[in-house]
């Protein structure tokens, strides 16, 4: 039987060692750099492959990744950028794509088309971390008639009632945060005891959802650690490699090992 894009993702994230979930931004530093990137990170050996559609206002990113998003839509429209990302990566790898965007992109598009889109394009889910409350229920619908995966963002500072929302209704994984009330590309340590703590909440509302972090993951140590003491199905890393893809003629070998580093880490840190 044929495993659908949705099914490779659930089975990357419920193998014993944590996974390695590798972010870029579609498009950056162009269009078959950014693919060859992507097929890079899954060759050394991320479980998943987090594609980030460009937009002009990236409120979660820092200046890192922030930098990226405005390369991209230097060359075009940053959904068209995405669509071919997607396609192209999705026909090189096994390796299961989610694409991350932004909800003022999903709306100008549409739900159901952004959604049948990746769709087509071999996308297993889209994880949108600013889904207005009132369009979460639609956005999920919307995506599980496309038949991929929606995601959603587990706010620090959320509500208990606003939390249990959010992780009943995510699909595919829940995200989050490691480090609250930051932008990715932050490095001043993560709070371990209150990610843990964060984490069992999540668990309460979604015991069967994998749950993966990210933000504030800034070295292959400190992914190592997280996964020591913190319950999570895995860790996704984007700003370390983001900065290492811009740092020249090399970058390409610099983040494949990078990512390589990242993978090795965590095998240890999930075996402690």
């Amino acid at each position: 039987m044929t495993r659908t894009a949705p099914d490779r993702l659930a089975t990357a994230l419920s193998r014993p060692q944590p996974a390695l979930g590798a972010f870029s931004v579609a498009g950056y530093p162009d269009l078959r750099s950014s693919v060859d990137a992507f097929a890079s990170f899954a060759e050394s050996g991320a479980a998943m492959l987090e594609v980030g559609a460009p937009v002009a206002d990236p409120w979660l990113d820092g200046p890192a990744i922030a930098a990226a998003h405005s390369c991209a839509l230097r060359a075009g429209d940053g959904i068209g950028v995405t669509r071919e990302t997607v396609r192209r990566v999705s026909a090189r790898c096994d390796t299961p794509v989610v694409v991350m965007s932004y909800w003022t992109t999903i709306q100008s598009l549409g739900p159901q088309r952004m959604a049948d889109e990746l769709a087509a394009g071999g996308a297993a889910g889209c994880f949108v971390p600013d889904v207005p409350p009132e369009r979460v229920e639609a956005w999920v619908a919307a995506a599980a008639e496309a038949g991929i995966s929606a995601p959603l963002l587990a706010n620090r500072d959320a509500s208990y009632a606003e939390l249990g929302d959010i992780c009943r209704a995510a699909t595919g994984f829940v995200y989050a945060p490691a480090a609250a009330g930051q932008q990715t590309g932050y490095s001043a340590g993560i709070d371990l005891d209150g990610l843990a703590a964060f984490v069992q909440a999540v668990q309460q509302f979604a015991p069967s959802t994998p749950i993966l972090t990210g933000i504030g993951v800034s070295t292959p140590e400190l992914a190592s650690a997280i996964v020591g003491r913190v319950d999570v199905s895995g860790v996704v890393i984007g700003s370390p490699l983001v900065r290492s893809l811009r740092s020249g003629a090399e970058s390409f070998h610099q983040t494949a090992a990078l990512v390589e580093e990242f993978v090795a880490a965590l095998a240890v840190g999930g075996a402690a």
